[in-house]
């Protein structure tokens, strides 16, 4: 989808440390210009430095944090986890994430930006091969001839 800067949902954390994107889904009511084929969301946030978000987060939605850059924390107290730039969170069912900047960051990342995708586990079989996804192994295949016969159409050069 072509989902433009000016198009999403921007959403601050109360003490404006962080800026919430929201691309896809809905968090706290607030809904993303992306269309989505399941229940989900898709949240582009950056964290200042030493700021901590808690992101309301749908209770039936499982989510992964992923780090583009930057240096933070995910989780609260004790089970906060370190995650730095090119690493990633999987979390379980819960009615908000929390995601914490370190108070120093590199000079070449002055904030933690992340990218939190989560939603409705569909409770199905998960085949992949290269970029496509499918439920299984015939129907990657599948996908593989399609894409090969041209069936996905052309994209101008």
């Amino acid at each position: 989808q072509d989902i433009r800067s000016g198009q999403v949902q921007l959403l601050t954390s109360p003490d404006d440390g962080a800026l919430v994107r929201v691309i896809a889904g809905t968090v706290d009511g607030h809904a993303g210009p992306g269309a989505t084929h399941t229940p989900m969301a898709l949240v582009h946030a950056t964290i200042e430095p030493g700021a901590r978000l808690d992101l309301p987060w749908e209770v039936g939605f499982n989510a992964l944090v992923y780090v583009l850059n930057g240096r933070g924390r995910v989780g609260a107290g004790a089970d906060a986890r370190p995650l730095r730039a090119g690493q990633a969170a999987a979390l379980g069912a819960g009615d908000y994430l929390t995601i914490a900047a370190d108070g120093a960051q590199e000079s070449r990342s002055p904030e933690l930006d992340v990218i939190v995708v989560g939603g409705q586990p569909i409770r199905e079989p998960l085949a992949w091969a290269g970029p496509f996804v499918m439920n299984t192994k015939a129907e990657v295949m599948e996908a593989y001839q399609s894409f090969q016969r041209g069936d996905f159409g052309q994209i101008p050069g």
